[in-house]
């Protein structure tokens, strides 16, 4: 099911709860937008490729209506900060920074010195996460926990790797002359008088003469 479809159910169940069975919301406040500005809001509101900007899309539209915030919230299926931050957004820069999904982080105090990470790292690879960590906090002066180091080496591309032993260089003379002598090493050949002082004893029977 895509987010679409989840979105406009919710949607519709909530029209369906606010009194309007045409799919109209039944505003008891003044529309406190445009018509235009309503209209590309509602044009907008299903047609997003994430279920989160549809709904805070529909957040705005509502409160656009003239609805309070518990109905918004309600409705659309947001909190009341993510509609009073919305709400604001739209307001101040317009349709176009609302449905705006460009999400960016904080960015990390390492960022600057990746350059230099990554070539450090390239001519001379850490063994541990302990020897990385050692030499990222040298470069820069930062001190990071293993965890965060181990998520900074992957966004490097930089993958850790098991070592095995590799086996000795054997002599192939050695090996020959071992597989010739093994089965003499494991196994001994009887002696030959104990085999026929073996056979020739008589056999013996548990019954009593008759």
């Amino acid at each position: 099911m895509s987010d679409n479809v989840c979105t406009g159910r919710w949607i519709a169940r909530g029209l369906m709860e606010a009194g309007g069975n045409d799919g109209q919301v039944r505003a008891k406040g003044k529309p406190r937008y445009t018509p235009e500005q309503l209209k590309a809001l509602d044009e907008a509101r299903f047609s997003q490729k994430t279920d989160a900007i549809n709904r805070r899309i529909n957040a705005v539209y509502f409160w656009g209506l003239g609805l309070t915030q518990r109905e918004v919230v309600r409705l659309a299926h947001v909190s009341p900060n993510t509609m009073r931050f919305h709400v604001r957004v739209f307001e101040t820069d317009g349709l176009a920074a609302v449905t705006d999904d460009d999400r960016h982080g904080r960015p990390s105090a390492l960022a600057a010195y990746e350059p230099v990470i990554r070539a450090e790292f390239t001519a001379r690879p850490p063994a541990t996460v302990a020897q990385a960590k050692a030499t990222i906090a040298q470069i820069t002066g930062v001190k990071l926990q293993d965890t965060r180091i181990r998520l900074y080496l992957r966004s490097l591309g930089m993958k850790q790797r098991r070592l095995t032993p590799i086996p000795g260089k054997a002599d192939p003379a050695k090996q020959e002359d071992f597989k010739k002598t093994l089965w003499n090493r494991c196994w001994t050949r009887p002696d030959p008088a104990s085999v026929r002082s073996t056979s020739s004893t008589p056999p013996t029977s548990s019954l009593a003469p008759s």
